[in-house]
């Protein structure tokens, strides 16, 4: 059952870039996960008496950056609905996620990396999968397997054009790699990480937005939309089948549209609750 619309990876990279140039504050979040990372830098650098206090301050590191991932659903959600874009709501709403936001993030990481450890093409497919999880969580209010789940009814057959999105991510990331690679060997030292740091910052924005917004146009909520659907849960009159007299009234996941059963509590597809 294919949940969604199918991607034009086209159109989202250029609208995630369009996106961003029109609400450049966007970049804010990234730069507040700069933040403990760069004092994190600094304390590595210094004496070894600040190895403990680098070690704190990367793992505050990667709770900010959970609870700012968890933030661009929101993010985008409002610019692309054109309405107001407060990073503060948004930081507030997904902290709020965090535990399944945290738990989503292990999960998928120990499936990706055992995955790729058996050849390689099974950690891409699931990561694949797996890429929409976050906006599942955020968006949809589910726990980390359920959101999970849905990442996975969205992503399934979508596999190839997500692939194509995660590769222009990298493309790009990979060329400030370089460049860091540059800094190392011209002898910049601490001012060429600081640098790449700094030219993560954009990189990672569009990341966040480009997952989310893949989500949003293209994923479940897409469809009744797109189809004209006349109400949430029922098939318009005009394409229900002819049903005889008694028959129950034919019931269909507001979310990706599959048929449901009357009384059912979740969408045996998505895992929506109804």
């Amino acid at each position: 059952m294919t949940v969604g619309r199918p991607i034009a990876v086209g159109e989202v990279l250029s609208k995630s870039v369009s996106i961003i140039a029109e609400n450049p504050i966007l970049l804010v979040p990234q730069v507040i996960t700069l933040i403990p990372g760069f004092l994190s830098i600094v304390a590595l650098g210094a004496s070894p008496l600040l190895s403990l206090l680098a070690l704190l301050l990367g793992i505050v590191t990667g709770v900010v950056s959970i609870i700012v991932s968890g933030a661009y659903p929101f993010m985008v959600k409002a610019a692309v609905d054109r309405g107001q874009l407060s990073i503060s709501d948004a930081m507030g709403r997904a902290f709020h996620k965090f535990w399944s936001l945290l738990g989503a993030a292990l999960l998928v990481g120990l499936l990706v990396s055992l995955g790729s450890i058996a050849l390689v093409i099974p950690g891409l497919i699931l990561a694949t999968w797996y890429a929409y999880t976050v906006p599942a969580i955020v968006l949809e209010d589910k726990g980390a397997l359920q959101g999970m789940a849905a990442s996975k009814a969205f992503g399934h057959d979508k596999k190839w054009s997500t692939f194509l999105i995660g590769v222009a991510i990298v493309v790009v990331a990979f060329i400030v790699v370089l460049l860091d690679l540059g800094f190392a060997l011209g002898g910049l030292g601490l001012l060429g990480r600081i640098i790449v740091q700094i030219l993560f910052v954009p990189i990672s924005a569009w990341a966040g937005v480009i997952v989310s917004y893949t989500y949003i146009s293209y994923g479940p909520s897409s469809v009744p939309t797109a189809a004209g659907a006349a109400a949430p849960g029922t098939m318009p009159p005009a394409q229900q089948p002819a049903m005889g007299v008694g028959s129950p009234a034919t019931h269909f996941c507001p979310a990706c549209g599959s048929p449901v059963e009357v009384g059912a509590r979740f969408c045996r597809n998505c895992g929506k609750a109804l």
